[in-house]
């Protein structure tokens, strides 16, 4: 039993050390840094798009909770047995758009933008006025 697990054994060191050696199927360095560069390049490209779509929807996001409208009235009448209906309470609040945000067809959302044609035209490294 001793032998055929010793066989065994050197088998499996024998094949890996016989695929260690093994070179079909190699790469080579510059195909390797090439398809890195690509993936890298993809990757930045892929994140700069993400981002613009996240601020693009937190930007929906804000015109949609700005355009909320909280107005309301109510009147409360009181209607005795005998005699008109009186009015007991009243009131109504008109809800004022504050910030005026719009989210126009074909414009960035509540004026957020990152690309270079935005206002300032020098794009999004420009400094804050």
């Amino acid at each position: 039993m001793n032998r055929h697990t010793n066989n065994l054994r050197s088998m499996g060191i024998n094949l890996g050390v016989e695929l260690w050696r093994d070179e079909r199927g190699v790469a080579s360095a510059y195909g390797l840094i090439l398809i890195a560069t690509v993936l890298i390049l993809g990757a930045v490209v892929g994140l700069t798009s993400l981002r613009d779509h996240i601020v693009q929807e937190f930007g929906d996001l804000g015109v949609a909770i700005d355009s909320l409208d909280q107005s309301f009235a109510y009147e409360i009448t009181v209607v005795p047995p005998i005699g008109p209906p009186q009015v007991v309470v009243s009131a109504a609040y008109i809800d004022q758009d504050e910030l005026g945000w719009s989210d126009e067809d074909g414009e960035a959302p509540a004026g957020l933008s990152f690309g270079p044609n935005y206002p300032g035209g020098a794009g999004e490294d420009s400094p804050i006025p």
